[in-house]
């Protein structure tokens, strides 16, 4: 399993916890390291539940008190971790891989520990506001980039060329977008091809896709980037990090100033790529 430098932090924080009390990592150390978390929407958690994590824990020291299981090493922990974890952990890599993606994230991690069915883990949460907590956890959001003080060197990868697409490219791009992601974004590809000045960049090697980035499409609004996608055996390599600013870049010159990243994945990836920031669930932009 891979884990976003999020979720390792989270991991650490929650061996701390644990070593405070039962020395074996349970789902709620690292669900109470989430929301000691200051970044992302961890940070959330806490600003709009702010006596969770005192009320988890009272329910933690009341439940767990006779609990004498060993536990089993399970990288990249450095304690031992409960079965109960391990289940966690299971589901979330599930959950990743079904949506494509490449490394467990906190939004992986929260959905994995209310979906679990260890019986002391449903205990610790019950009463509570679970399905606020997944809205700012577990459910896709948006985020923002202002591009009035926007400026980067774009790194083109060697051997990989960068291009706006064009008329002729629609056929190619489609069976790429259908093959790798399924049919969800087809609707706004066709869109792209139907302007005159086509707003979508794609990455290609030997005649091939490997990727592409669209803005000004989805939702029918301007001023959204989105969506991109890097085929799966091509992820960590710098293209779609490229492809978002050449978009990013492009909409300020159309004079954006601000881009709405409609429906983020890998949260983390953007907030290092471009300084994206997640929009709070109290702004709500139609």
């Amino acid at each position: 399993m891979k884990f976003t430098n999020r979720t390792l932090r989270i991991i650490k924080n929650a061996e701390f916890e644990a070593k405070k009390t039962t020395n074996i990592v349970y789902p709620i150390h690292l669900f109470l390291s989430m929301t000691q978390e200051k970044t992302g929407v961890c940070a959330e958690v806490n600003m709009y539940n702010p006596y969770l994590s005192e009320i988890l824990n009272e329910r933690f020291m009341a439940l767990y008190t006779t609990n004498h299981e060993i536990g089993m090493v399970y990288e990249p922990f450095t304690i031992n971790i409960s079965t109960s974890t391990l289940q966690v952990l299971e589901i979330a890599n599930s959950r990743m891989k079904r949506f494509n993606q490449i490394f467990i994230n906190e939004g992986h991690l929260a959905d994995a520990i209310f979906r679990s069915d260890d019986l002391l883990t449903r205990l610790l949460f019950e009463g509570l506001e679970v399905e606020n907590i997944i809205g700012i956890l577990c459910n896709p959001r948006d985020m923002l980039v202002s591009l009035k003080n926007y400026s980067v060197s774009i790194d083109l990868t060697d051997g990989i060329n960068f291009r706006k697409a064009e008329q002729g490219d629609q056929t190619t791009l489609k069976k790429f977008v259908e093959s790798e992601f399924g049919k969800g974004w087809l609707n706004s590809i066709e869109n792209g091809f139907l302007l005159e000045e086509i707003p979508i960049y794609i990455a290609v090697d030997n005649e091939q896709i490997l990727g592409f980035a669209c803005y000004d499409l989805v939702r029918g609004r301007k001023g959204i980037f989105g969506p991109m996608g890097t085929s799966f055996s091509n992820r960590v390599q710098g293209i779609g990090t490229t492809l978002l600013h050449l978009c990013l870049k492009e909409m300020k010159e159309l004079g954006h100033e601000y881009a709405i990243i409609g429906e983020a994945g890998p949260l983390e990836f953007y907030e290092k790529a471009c300084g994206a920031v997640v929009i709070p669930k109290t702004i709500n932009i139609n």
